[in-house]
């Protein structure tokens, strides 16, 4: 019965704090070398706001919280916003920086070897987002990831800005804030299994995943476009194209969608729209290759061999120039022998 109440007590504390430092006491400093061997300081952004996320490879708490920061870290950074991501899992790094690439993590993720930062901060569960002010105090720690989480790190970040004032930042945490987050952490979760069943070549599960994805959030761009690349694989034309006109609509400067529409307009026969929709692509697209590619289908097919060549060429620069495609999203449509036509 001891026992019992003094876990009771024990956990009571940890939500309030979930780290060893209160808010109001200076943060404890460190230098710890980063993935990529760069010795990197909390010193190094004084009278910036810092956050820190302590996470663990392999769990996906971390993993949603990892990319959530660095979504978050786009829109900020340009306010004197800094992340630090920090793992104490040192024995393979190469492991951590494929993580790294896989997710697009803009920010450095150092090596708590040691685990001196874990213990000077009094780290009790993965993932922990700390929040340190301009003056290198603790301002917040959020533990774990949950449903609010996003919205959470948000308000609190906007609050420290001056963006938003103290009543607007409860305000945030809504119960119909809630739900909606809710809903965007469910589309995000499917989306992530549509993408890995597609990487694993099941592409029915992926249909069914990025269907319930695009259910819960239908205003996300990058959902209708790997749902158009999926169609597009099971030569379903129709549903592709309504998927990737909807991907542009949403966002009308997305490289990604309009190359999807174009293959797929290639496979309905309409090369003269193709040849449209392809070209646009390719303007002010730093990874066009595949869209090149797709180009040179397309004049193939309408004759203009001389045309064909000249886009098979402009592909084949970019791969010996070792660009890189434009996301895994087209990926999973292009796979290795995979063109949008069976010639």
């Amino acid at each position: 019965m001891v026992l019992i109440i003094v876990l009771l007590l024990f956990l009571s504390v940890v939500p309030a704090y979930s780290i060893g430092i209160l808010p109001g006491e200076i943060a404890p400093g460190f230098s710890l070398n980063t993935v990529d061997g760069k010795i990197v300081s909390l010193s190094d952004y004084k009278d910036k706001i810092v956050i820190l996320l302590y996470w663990r490879a392999g769990q996906e708490r971390s993993l949603l919280a990892l990319t959530d920061v660095n979504e978050i870290f786009e829109s900020l950074k340009d306010k004197d916003v800094q992340v630090l991501g920090l793992t104490a899992q040192t024995d393979n790094p190469e492991s951590i920086r494929k993580i790294l690439r896989d997710n697009k993590i803009n920010y450095p993720v150092l090596l708590d070897s040691d685990r001196s930062v874990y213990g000077d901060y009094g780290i009790f569960v993965y993932p922990t987002t700390i929040i340190i002010n301009r003056s290198g105090q603790l301002a917040y720690a959020i533990p774990s990831h949950a449903l609010t989480y996003r919205t959470g790190l948000e308000a609190r970040l906007r609050y420290i800005l001056g963006e938003i004032d103290e009543k607007e930042m409860h305000e945030m945490f809504s119960p119909h804030k809630r739900q909606i987050d809710k809903m965007l952490l469910a589309a995000h979760r499917k989306y992530n299994l549509a993408m890995r069943f597609a990487e694993t070549g099941f592409i029915d599960q992926a249909i069914k995943a990025v269907s319930e994805s695009i259910e819960a959030s239908p205003d996300n761009a990058k959902t209708h476009i790997l749902s158009g690349f999926l169609f597009l694989k099971r030569k379903k034309t129709d549903k592709a194209i309504e998927d990737f006109n909807q991907a542009i609509k949403l966002d009308p400067h997305s490289h990604d969608a309009k190359t999807g529409l174009g293959a797929a307009l290639i496979l309905k026969g309409d090369i003269d729209g193709a040849i449209k929709i392809l070209t646009s692509a390719a303007v002010a697209n730093p990874y066009s290759q595949m869209t090149y590619y797709d180009l040179g289908i397309a004049y193939e097919m309408k004759g203009d061999l001389a045309q064909a060549v000249k886009m098979y060429r402009k592909a084949l620069e970019g791969i010996i120039n070792k660009a890189v495609l434009p996301s895994a999203v087209s990926r999973c449509a292009k796979e290795e022998g995979d063109t949008p036509i069976n010639k």
